[in-house]
């Protein structure tokens, strides 16, 4: 089927605000189905646009594609970029119009990646009649919890990223500095970008000079999430977290376990099947979970190659991620019997063994959940060991922090994502490292991990850091997933103080994995205190982490005596052969 496409297409808004669009379609006359995404990283940019559904193709398949820039950004009106804070209303109109226009069947689906999938559960979230169905990939859910903030550290790395090289050069131009000035300003910001960590280790943070902190034009985001160090009205009004019942569609959620929005996307899953606004909803919504780190649907993950089976261009070696949605879209918006209804609602890519498996919820309810112990000796076993009354301790220096080695991220290319092998960190001071012995068969982990930890500290607050990691025969060390917890955010949701040398129990989220450990491998847990230029560090001191402008070093204990065993909870799943 030939295509048309126009460009910049005027949609007006209830407050006079125009946005742009590009619109892909077929060129024989008819009404045919929509299918919506909504951009800040402009509407051309395909290897983002296009990145899990190719346009193209789908307007070759009988859909009108539009592809918009959102308020305040590229081609679209209006004043000063601000995420999330409009794409509920503006959505809502956009809906509206795209369901009015003469080649439009009248109804719609959203889709797209990270920030697009963001502004397609929003556009759910309104209520629009003419929404039928979304496919959000790697969608954020809650501000705080799982997306610039988690477990009460600030994801500096990321807003910082996102921020300067995302959002920034356009807005830099957007900013109207001085004709004199514009090209001083955006050589200083490349210099930043190029200069990432050494930028990210003045203080304080909250006068971050590459944000401009005094152009409330530029990134002024930057600067409002900083002044929300907890969760509250404003940090619960951005996202959906928490209005799943207004959302009556179905959803396909497609995930990454080396994602950083990964805990988002599982708590969309469970929240739709658990409290949408329809029951269709609730029982047609999908979820599927690939080895991924952001905006990579590779079979190569980080230092790991998972198989072909993984690449998104050829999924489970059936199909395509843009063939895969668009037979989402097939179901909901042209009512096609397909038999994607018959399909199990969960898929999932089970690392170590590499291949997908289909299942039938998630959190998985065969799943054992198991204590695996830290012991003084530095061993990690099912069993808890000698009781010596011993703690093991190191000092956290914010000054010398741990630096980031793989993981969730969206970092300078120069910080790979993903599973990576840990030498770096491996042997460093404030590192502890326990180790399981060899394993003698296969163990399968799959479902969400935790660690709980009994600990001091000397400071006013720290923070604990665990990743629990895959080693090798041959000794290498790949993280498999990791969590971080704010001392003074150890209840979730309020800061408290932290009294130096106070015994106190903590858990760590680990957020979720399949992994199977193979026969031959060793499991190990490293604990630590930072994860630098990833999160923010704590200062130690008991200051707020953003407006520190001093550090002090800290001696951080782990206990593992009969009433403190520090451990993790591991879900394993029985092996069916």
């Amino acid at each position: 089927m030939s295509v048309i496409v126009e460009k910049n297409v005027a949609v007006a808004l209830r407050d006079g605000i125009t946005l742009r669009a590009d619109i892909y379609r077929p060129q024989a006359e008819g009404r045919y189905p929509v299918l919506l995404q909504r951009t800040p990283y402009n509407k051309e940019l395909w290897p983002i646009t296009a990145m899990t559904l190719d346009p193209i193709r789908a307007a070759a398949a009988g859909y009108a594609v539009v592809i918009q820039d959102v308020r305040a950004r590229w081609a679209s009106e209006g004043d000063v970029f601000f995420p999330y804070r409009d794409e509920g209303d503006d959505g809502y109109d956009t809906l509206g119009w795209a369901a009015a226009q003469p080649w439009s069947s009248g109804v719609v689906g959203c889709y797209g990646l990270s920030y697009m999938g963001g502004t397609s559960w929003l556009a759910a979230a309104s209520g629009h009649p003419a929404l039928r169905a979304i496919s959000p990939t790697t969608a954020p859910n809650d501000f705080y919890h799982d997306h610039f903030w988690r477990g009460g550290a600030l994801n500096i790395g990321l807003l910082a990223m996102w921020a300067m090289r995302a959002i920034g050069p356009a807005a830099l131009i957007r900013s109207r500095p001085q004709p004199a000035d514009f090209f001083p300003l955006l050589v200083q910001l490349i210099d930043d970008i190029d200069d990432f960590e050494e930028v990210l280790r003045a203080l304080p943070l909250d006068r971050f000079a590459p944000g401009r902190p005094d152009d409330d034009r530029f990134v002024p985001f930057f600067y409002e999430f900083m002044r929300h160090p907890e969760p509250d009205a404003w940090t619960r009004s951005l996202l959906v977290a928490g209005r799943h019942h207004q959302v009556k569609v179905p959803s396909l959620s497609i995930a990454g376990w080396h994602d950083l929005l990964l805990n988002a996307d599982l708590q969309h899953f469970r929240a739709m099947r658990d409290t949408a606004g329809s029951d269709e909803a609730r029982r047609a919504s999908r979820l599927v979970i690939g080895p991924w780190a952001h905006a990579m649907f590779h079979n190569v993950v980080g230092d790991l190659d998972f198989g072909f089976r993984a690449n998104g261009m050829l999924l489970d070696l059936k199909e395509d991620l843009t063939r895969f949605q668009l037979r989402w879209f097939d179901r909901w918006l042209k009512a096609q019997p397909n038999g994607i209804d018959d399909e199990a609602p969960v898929k999932i890519f089970v690392q170590g063994a590499n291949r997908w498996r289909d299942e039938h919820d998630w959190p998985l309810s065969r799943a054992r959940y198991r204590p695996w112990y830290l012991n003084g000796d530095g061993s990690f076993a099912r069993e808890r060991g000698r009781d010596d009354g011993e703690a093991r301790s190191f000092v956290y220096d914010p000054a010398d922090p741990c630096p980031t080695s793989g993981g969730g991220l969206l970092l300078p290319a120069q910080y790979t994502p993903g599973p990576v092998d840990q030498h770096r960190i491996l042997g460093r001071r404030d590192v502890l490292d326990y180790t399981s012995a060899v394993l003698a068969r296969d163990l399968e982990v799959t479902g969400p991990v935790r660690a709980v930890l009994h600990v001091t500290t000397s400071g006013r607050d720290t923070d604990f850091i665990v990743k629990l990691c895959d080693v090798h025969p041959d000794g290498r060390c790949y993280n498999v997933c990791d969590g971080i917890l704010r001392l003074s955010f150890r209840d979730g949701q309020t800061r408290q103080a932290v009294e130096p040398g106070e015994r106190l129990a903590i858990e760590v989220d680990l957020w979720s994995t399949s992994m199977v450990f193979k026969a031959g491998h060793r499991l190990r847990v490293l604990v630590t205190s930072s994860d630098f230029p990833r999160y923010d560090r704590n200062p130690n001191t008991g200051e707020p982490a953003h407006r520190a402008t001093r550090f002090e070093p800290a001696l951080q204990r782990v206990f593992h005596t009969a009433d403190g065993a520090s451990h993790l909870i591991l879900p394993e799943i029985e092996s069916t052969t």
